[in-house]
């Protein structure tokens, strides 16, 4: 089972999800699971993070996709979700903000 079921025909069937509240708590609950979990941040630590959607897609036919970072102090973690799963990346700022823009372009601005 995915992190996100089908939902009703709403707001939620837009494809710029960037101001959907819900989907990004969801989201950042699972990625800071993986990073307590991996050991990157502790749970006591968790009082100053911060997050940053590149963007965040419902792709008709194909689902969620998005691409964000949390950073705390001096550290950054990339996550993406794709195809219903959530994945802890390994990308710098410069591929962070490439593959933003790509993925803007193509399903936001109808190129």
């Amino acid at each position: 089972m995915g992190i996100f079921s089908k939902p009703k025909r709403s707001q939620e069937d837009e494809v710029n999800q960037i101001n959907n509240r819900k989907y990004k708590e969801v989201l950042l609950d699972h990625a800071l699971t993986v990073l307590i979990d991996q050991n990157e941040i502790q749970t006591k630590d968790l009082e100053g993070v911060k997050a940053e959607f590149g963007y965040l897609l419902n792709i008709p036919g194909h689902g969620i996709e998005a691409l964000f970072k949390i950073m705390k102090d001096d550290k950054v973690f990339y996550f993406a979700m794709q195809q219903n799963a959530l994945k802890y990346l390994t990308i710098n700022e410069e591929q962070f903000k490439s593959v933003t823009e790509n993925m803007i372009r193509m399903h936001l601005n109808g190129n």
